[in-house]
């Protein structure tokens, strides 16, 4: 929020053209149940009050269990979007009706695009300029040191039932991807503070300010290749008329990914 309102931002005229006619909704805290707990000393809490993990709590392959299955960390509940933070996102999503959902989570430095539950990437059109995208992100915020796939291939697991697999598939979201913002690999397993948060300030105001500006370059990158995407190749009367909407003002040529 101070990136994109602070004190740097004195008048319109300093908001940048890529931004302008963007709205941001921001959710600061799903799982404010589970947070409790967490602050309460248990740390290595994923679930929210009703012991249900909400990312496994969405539509898309819900209820599928991998061989290991834990339920004491991934249940996913007794149907789809039978927890209020879930229900709750999806009706947010449905009203607002975003051009692109970002899930913020910790535990390593990635940008994941659908799938969660298969170790392909989509191949549906409406997903083609997510690639690029994340792949530019990558170079200007990460040092291209992010991993940059599909979840399902780069975590070592697959997840069912996850929020950005649901907004993509069932929501129309044509950019969903989740952003893992940190993670110390070097932490023990049971010492999910260090392992999930930055310990030091001038640590934790670097990935902040990093992953706030590749917010910012989303909003300028996004639009711009998938405006590239439909001069080339045609698309949905949605994307082209969202393509005709975004490419007023920006360059016409040089897509995201370093072209």
């Amino acid at each position: 929020l101070e990136a994109l309102g602070g004190d740097s931002v004195a008048s319109p005229a300093d908001v940048p053209a890529s931004l302008r006619g963007v709205a941001f909704v921001v959710v600061p805290l799903e799982n404010v149940n589970g947070r409790a707990r967490v602050e309460s000393g248990k740390l290595c809490e994923r679930k929210n009050g009703r012991g249900v993990d909400t990312n496994r709590n969405f539509e898309v392959d819900w209820g599928v269990k991998e061989k290991d299955y834990d339920p004491a960390e991934e249940y996913p509940g007794t149907a789809p979007l039978s927890e209020p933070e879930a229900y709750i996102l999806n009706e947010l999503a449905s009203v607002f009706k975003p051009h692109a959902w970002i899930n913020v989570h910790s535990g390593m430095e990635a940008m994941f695009l659908p799938w969660d539950h298969a170790l392909e990437v989509t191949d549906a059109s409406a997903g083609v300029a997510m690639p690029p995208v994340l792949a530019e992100l990558n170079r200007r915020h990460c040092k291209s040191k992010c991993v940059v796939g599909s979840g399902g291939s780069s975590v070592g697991y697959l997840a069912h039932g996850t929020a950005s697999d649901h907004m993509f598939k069932l929501n129309g979201v044509p950019f969903s991807s989740t952003w893992e913002i940190y993670g110390d690999l070097r932490a023990h397993n049971n010492d999910c503070f260090r392992m999930f948060n930055p310990v030091e300030k001038a640590e934790a105001e670097d990935f902040a300010e990093r992953w706030a500006q590749m917010v910012i370059s989303l909003a300028e990158l996004f639009p711009r290749e998938w405006a590239r995407l439909v001069r080339e190749q045609g698309d949905s009367a949605e994307a082209m008329a969202l393509a005709k909407a975004v490419a007023r003002g920006l360059p016409p040529a040089g897509a995201a990914g370093g072209k």
